[in-house]
């Protein structure tokens, strides 16, 4: 490859999320391969590389990032002709920098075992940055994002309000944390204004898509005045951690 693998109560929602949004951290740089693996190889196997050989020369290399593979569960069109997807994020585009740096110097031999495993794209890039609380670590777990465009006369600012509000409802609901983020296009991507995700432990997850399918989260966000800024679609992933 030619560079670097290559309790809050439902009614104080809307004012507590908007007095938030302007103490938001700055996004982080989130870099996207789509791969497809070749024959024989599954996504743990791919995975257990990205925890081994590609983790030691991050490590080598004192590289700031970290390093998940999702593994496509469930996923709509156009998107869903992938089986992973690699996923670098770098707190500035200075470690990104670094990163490639030391990649092309050194990942010779971790990106031929990466080459045998799977065939990537070039990579697209993302700001994300967190709409609600940081997620739990946990070698897998499984991952939803909706894919969204803004309806008339919404903000990128009504979608993150929108995003922690739900965030909010989700950890109340199930007395537990999930972590929300929302990813925007940066370079070498463009279809959509904004992604949103949610992850989290297994057992978390669990209850939030059950309290999903029987509507208590929504009916907490209606109660609220709540509706989403966006047309969206919702695509499941299961999450692998490699470098953390």
């Amino acid at each position: 490859m030619n560079k670097f693998f290559t309790g809050v109560a439902c009614l104080m929602f809307a004012g507590s999320v908007l007095a938030a949004h302007h103490e938001e951290a700055s996004p982080q740089v989130a870099e996207i391969y789509d791969c497809n693996l070749k024959e024989g190889v599954t996504a743990d196997q791919l995975a257990a590389l990205g925890a081994g050989d590609f983790a030691a020369l991050v490590k080598e290399h004192d590289l700031t990032m970290t390093s998940f593979l999702w593994e496509a569960v469930a996923v709509n069109q156009p998107y869903d002709q992938v089986d992973v997807r690699w996923v670098n994020y770098y707190p500035t585009w200075g470690d990104y920098g670094d990163a490639d740096v030391a990649w092309r110097a050194h990942g010779g031999e971790v990106a031929a075992k990466i080459n045998d495993m799977a065939t990537c794209a070039k990579p697209t890039t993302w700001a994300v940055q967190p709409a609600g609380e940081e997620a739990p670590a946990a070698p897998v777990k499984p991952l939803y994002i909706r894919v969204c465009n803004l309806k008339e006369g919404n903000t990128m600012k009504n979608a993150m309000a929108y995003r922690k509000a739900v965030n909010a409802a989700q950890n109340a609901d199930i007395d537990g944390t999930v972590g929300s983020y929302v990813f925007t296009p940066g370079f070498g991507f463009s279809g959509f204004d904004y992604a949103a995700m949610v992850t989290g432990k297994p057992e978390d997850m669990m209850k939030v898509l059950d309290n999903t399918r029987n509507g208590s989260t929504s009916s907490a966000l209606q109660d609220a005045g709540l509706s989403e800024p966006a047309t969206c679609v919702v695509d499941l992933h299961r999450s692998l951690m490699m470098v953390n």
